[in-house]
């Protein structure tokens, strides 16, 4: 997904308090990435959220200082619509809903195979870099915003539909 030289670079924000785990993911997905930034939790992630520009952040929920879930909540209330893609312990699905329901784009496990994490951050990179691109055009913008929100809504679907076969 390497872009030519006038398109801006695409950029992933990754923030897991598990240094192995940021490691992995980092590994997984930097052929489909120009430029990945790690931070150890919620509160260091904001520094770059106010001075940089990403198209897509990869977060965990559990973390110490500031929590995913926080933390996604603080990037919106910035005005700043970046496709957040949460990271959840497996069976954790409680809080995977309540980040779908802050405006989480998907959300993935971290036993999730490896196919599964870079298909959700790819989806989630073209959203956002045509999010970022339609900034100045609103019919094209508020197009976007409605992709994302279904998007969005079917994971929430797909969630329930896991949970309603682990219950029963």
């Amino acid at each position: 997904m390497m872009m030519n030289s006038q398109e801006e670079k695409s950029r992933l924000l990754i923030v897991e308090d598990d240094a192995d785990i940021r490691e992995l993911l980092k590994h997984f997905l930097k052929e489909f990435v120009d430029e990945i930034v790690e931070a150890e939790d919620g509160a260091a992630a904001l520094q770059y959220v106010k001075s940089k520009e990403f198209d897509t952040i990869l977060s965990d929920i559990e973390m110490p200082n500031m929590n995913g879930l926080k933390f996604l909540a603080y990037v919106r209330s910035l005005g700043h619509m970046t496709p957040f893609v949460v990271l959840t312990a497996h069976g954790d699905h409680s809080r995977a809903l309540e980040a779908l329901s802050l405006g989480a784009f998907d959300f993935i496990t971290k036993d999730s195979k490896r196919k599964f994490v870079i298909e959700s951050v790819c989806s989630a990179i073209k959203i956002g870099r045509e999010m970022k691109s339609s900034k100045n055009d609103p019919v094209q913008s508020n197009h976007l915003r409605k992709i994302y929100t279904d998007m969005s809504k079917s994971s929430e679907m797909r969630l329930r539909k896991i949970i309603d076969q682990m219950s029963n």
